[in-house]
C-alpha cells in the first residue's frame, strides 16, 4: 500500500513538472537589470538582428518561425525575441546551443544556417555577434554578483 502512495506521489510530480516546463516555466538565464536590458537591446536590434531577419523564409527569422522542429521558435517580434533568446540562454558563452556556437560550427550536424540552407554568417559578421555575446555575458555576470 506504501509503495502506491509513493509511485502515485512521484507520477503527480512528474506530471506538474513537465506542465510546468510546457507552459515556459523552464530555467531564466536572463539576470540583466532593466536598464542594460534596454541598451542591450536597442544593440541586438541595430546589430544582430538585421543578421537574422536577412534572407527571408530562409534566414533564421524566416526558418525558425515553429513550423520546424528546433529548440529556438522566433516569432518576428524583434523584442520578444530577445527577450526569450535571452531568458532561454541563446547568448550564453560556448554553449552548444547557444546561437554563437551553432553558427561558428564547422560540424555539419550542428551548423547554422545548415549547408544549402541560407547564406552562412560571414566572419566579419560572426564577431558582430561574439562582441554582442561578449558584452551581454559581462552585464549579466555583474547582476549575478
Amino acid at each position: 500500500m506504501k509503495s502506491r502512495w509513493i509511485l502515485a506521489g512521484l507520477l503527480t510530480f512528474a506530471a506538474c513538472s513537465f506542465g510546468f516546463a510546457l507552459a515556459g516555466g523552464g530555467l531564466n538565464f536572463d539576470f540583466l537589470t532593466d536598464a542594460d536590458r534596454a541598451v542591450m537591446q536597442k544593440r541586438f536590434a541595430k546589430e544582430v538582428w538585421p543578421l537574422m531577419v536577412r534572407g527571408g523564409k530562409e534566414g533564421c527569422v524566416g526558418c525558425h518561425n515553429g513550423k520546424i522542429v528546433s529548440a529556438l521558435k522566433l516569432s518576428g517580434n524583434m523584442e520578444k525575441d530577445f527577450r526569450m533568446m535571452i531568458k532561454d540562454g541563446f547568448f550564453i558563452p560556448n554553449d552548444a546551443g547557444s546561437l554563437l556556437t551553432r553558427i561558428q560550427s564547422t560540424n555539419r550536424k550542428q551548423k547554422m544556417p545548415p549547408p544549402g540552407r541560407g547564406d552562412p554568417w560571414t566572419k566579419a559578421e560572426m564577431k558582430v555577434l561574439h562582441a554582442f555575446v561578449v558584452d551581454l555575458e559581462k552585464k549579466q555576470q555583474k547582476k549575478r554578483k
